[in-house]
Formats: structure tokens, sequence, C-alpha cells
């Protein structure tokens, strides 16, 4: 006899991805707190090889690369770890020729090779990329093969100078011609793969990681450093917030048919914004934020959760902690491309609320103001959520006409750059619930 079917598993509440894979999901408890469980199949080392994929990978990999990306990447590192153990050899073998530890030689005629060699170096860098500067981008394979060959070629000439004592400047000086070009089109081919292997208009961060991987396989010593980088790193959205913030203490427009919901706001242009950018990571702002935020990094109860659904939007959700001077954002897997720019707006928003008052003339001044008050008779330790949830509600119309004057005033709203982390949330409606639909299967584990 077959034995009866017991009730159905309920679906969990929320789950929490990393890129496409599923890291963890939850599940209420009769006390009604969160229960965070990690499939079957995870890792246990997952958090570690997520931190060494955080720091010497693209965020986003390696759906955010080209596919040969991690192939190109291990022959690189090859190639500059021999670049490395021979280059050492080589600086000896270069001082060495210029008359280091020999007794005979003279300061004046080590410093005029030196002077020579650079000079010689500085001329070839010039020439090379007048020549051949506008063949790189077609011929981009071929040139980085041929930097590699030259780069040898010039260690080899480096390691011959000491012996050849006569011949020593010369060798030394077609040794450094031949370093200059190297660093022409390596550098300049090296940007052009990174286009290459873009994939979501991150060249940047493509370009950043492949330059950390190098200095790792260069220098050992550095890993410290290069752990301790990304808690060094500006914030990404210092232009936003100035943005946004010259629109709601700038004024608006007079309402408009034309604008969403009758407000037409007045967004300063990038030629204004620059200036006022902070050349220093951390300053001039109120709130840490954390766009693209881990279910329990938001929210540490069920009851909390659904909260957060009842204050967000269908796309996020924003937890607001003043007295920490906090602010996290949950994306909703599957949300439009201009979620993160959405929520992001909406999250410095808060921030604008938690500083001083809001002029006359803003928009929407009349109930941003009671929110600003509100928000400053906050009890420690709590959520305002009738605060995030009135912005939520305001959004729907400022939110649309702020993002439209951010284009009239000519920012490029398509590509955000924002940054956002690889955490997305999926849950099904306001009441929770995720959706069955299992996680695309990822062929590297993060």
């Amino acid at each position: 006899m077959e034995r009866p079917e017991g009730p159905p598993t309920p679906p969990p509440l929320c789950r929490e991805l990393w890129g496409s894979r599923e890291a963890a999901h939850y599940e209420g408890d009769p006390r009604g707190g969160l229960q965070r469980r990690v499939p079957p199949g995870a890792c246990p080392h997952s958090c570690l090889r997520r931190a060494a994929a955080r720091v010497l990978l693209p965020q986003g990999y390696p759906e955010s690369v080209s596919p040969d990306y991690l192939q190109y990447q291990c022959w690189d590192a090859l190639q500059a770890l021999c670049s490395t153990l021979t280059g050492a050899l080589a600086t000896r073998a270069v001082l060495q020729a210029v008359g280091v530890g020999d007794s005979a030689a003279t300061v004046t005629g080590a410093t005029l090779t030196w002077v020579l060699r650079d000079g010689i170096g500085m001329v070839t860098r010039i020439t090379f990329a007048w020549i051949q500067g506008s063949r790189l981008d077609c011929e981009a394979k071929q040139w980085r093969l041929a930097a590699d060959v030259l780069n040898d070629a010039a260690l080899l000439l480096e390691l011959l100078a000491p012996d050849w004592p006569r011949a020593g400047p010369a060798l030394l000086a077609l040794a450094a011609a031949a370093k200059c070009i190297v660093g022409v089109a390596g550098g300049a081919t090296r940007a052009a793969l990174a286009v290459h292997q873009a994939r979501r208009d991150n060249m940047a961060d493509v370009a950043a990681k492949d330059s950390s991987q190098e200095t790792l396989v260069n220098g050992a010593g550095l890993l410290l450093a290069l752990l301790l980088l990304p808690l060094l790193e500006g914030r990404p959205w210092p232009r936003l917030r100035l943005a946004l913030g010259g629109a709601l203490r700038g004024g608006a427009a007079p309402p408009s048919p034309a604008g969403e919901g009758g407000v037409v706001v007045t967004v300063p242009g990038p030629e204004e914004v620059n200036p006022r950018e902070p050349l220093l990571p951390g300053f001039s702002t109120r709130l840490s934020l954390h766009l693209g935020a881990p279910l329990h990094r938001l929210v540490s109860s069920e009851a909390e959760f659904k909260k957060a659904l009842e204050c967000g939007t269908q796309d996020y959700i924003i937890v607001l902690r003043p007295s920490q001077g906090w602010v996290g954002v949950g994306l909703r897997r599957g949300a439009p491309p201009d979620t993160p720019l959405r929520a992001c707006a909406q999250a410095l928003l808060l921030e604008e609320l938690l500083g001083p008052d809001l002029p006359p003339g803003a928009p929407m001044g009349a109930a941003l103001r009671p929110l600003q008050h509100r928000l400053r008779r906050c009890p420690p330790g709590t959520v305002p959520w009738g605060v995030v949830a009135e912005t939520s509600r305001l959004w729907r119309t400022l939110g649309p006409a702020f993002l439209h004057g951010l284009a009239a005033a000519g920012w490029e709203t398509q590509r955000h750059l924002l940054a956002p982390d690889e955490w997305q949330l999926d849950w099904a409606g306001p009441g929770g619930g995720a959706s069955r639909e299992k996680p695309r299967p990822s062929p590297h584990p993060q």
C-alpha cells in the first residue's frame, strides 16, 4: 500500500540569491522570527570563496564577463608570474650594468647611462603611439602577443648588458625602447580586451580586477592590501545624491500637464554637480547605503519582513535605521533594469529627509517636511516604517518626475553605474512566499 502523502510544504517566505545561484531561503518560525536555510548542496566555505571572488573577480562573475575571460586570465597570470621572476633578475643586471658595485665606475657615467635610457624610451613611446596607435584596436590580439614577445626580448637585453660592458648602454637603451612599446601596446590592447570581456558596461570593473589579479601574482606580500581594498572604496552614488539634493532644495518648475503627476522637477546638470563631488570617499554622507543587500542584513524577523513588503514597492524593499546611520535596499529578482536607480534615489531621499529643513519651494515640500519631523522623533533602534511607506507612496509621483529631470539635464539614465551588490530577493506578492522557480545553474561556484 502506498503511504498517504503529507500536507504540501509551504513555499519559503523569501529566497536569497547571489548572482544566479540561490544562497539561502527564509522560513518563519512559531515565535515570529526568521529562519535562514542554506541549500543542501551549498559549500561550507562559500563565504570565504565569495569574499575572494569579490576581491579578485568582476562583480557578477561569470555572467558579467565574456566566456573566454577565465582562460585569458589564467594565461595572463602565468605570463605575469614569469615576467616578475625574470624582471627581478633583469633589475639586478641593469644596476650592475650602470656601475653599482664597480669601484671604477663613476656616478656621472651611471647617471648619463640612466638618462639616455629614459630619454630614448620617452621618444620611442611617443613615436610608436603616433605610428601604430590607430591599429591597436583592430589588431589587439596580434599586438598583445607582440607586447609579450618584446617584453621578453627587453628582459634578455638587460640580462646581457653586464656581460657586454662596451655595448651595455646601447643594450639598455634598446631594452628601454622595447619596454616603452610594451607599455603602450600592452596598455592599449588590454583596454580593448576589457571592452570585449565586459558584458554589463563594467569595463572599469573588469580592468580594475585584472590589475588586482596581476598585483596578487606579482607580490603575495600585498595580499593584505588587496583584501582591505573593498573596505576603502568610495561610494558609487555621490553624483546621484548631489543631483537629488539639488533637485529637492533647488526648487521645481511650475506644474505642467507634461510632467508626471503634474510635477516637473528641475535637476542640476553634470557641469553643476561635478565641482561639488567630494574627492575623498565617505565625506558629506549621513547614511551608509547598501544597495542590493541580503535579507538577513535588512530584517531580523518574519514580522519585519512582512512590514518591509507592505512599506516597499513591488520591485524593491527599503529598511531605514537612522540611529545606526544605515539604509538598506533589497532588490527583487526579475525587476526592470532601472530598479537600482529608482531604489537608490528613494534611499537617498530618506537621507535628505534626515538633513536640514527643505526650502519652501522644494517639490512636494509640504508633504516631505512633516516626514522630516517624524524622522527626528524616531526612537533610537527602531525602523520608521510609516515614513518609509509614505516616501514609497510619494515616490510614485516624485520618482518618475525626478528621473525625467535627470534625462532632461543631460544625465545618462540608461547606465546607472551604481554598483549594486549581487544579492537578489525573490518573493511572491505582498504577503510573502517565494516562487518555486529554480535558479539557473551556474558552472562556476561563487
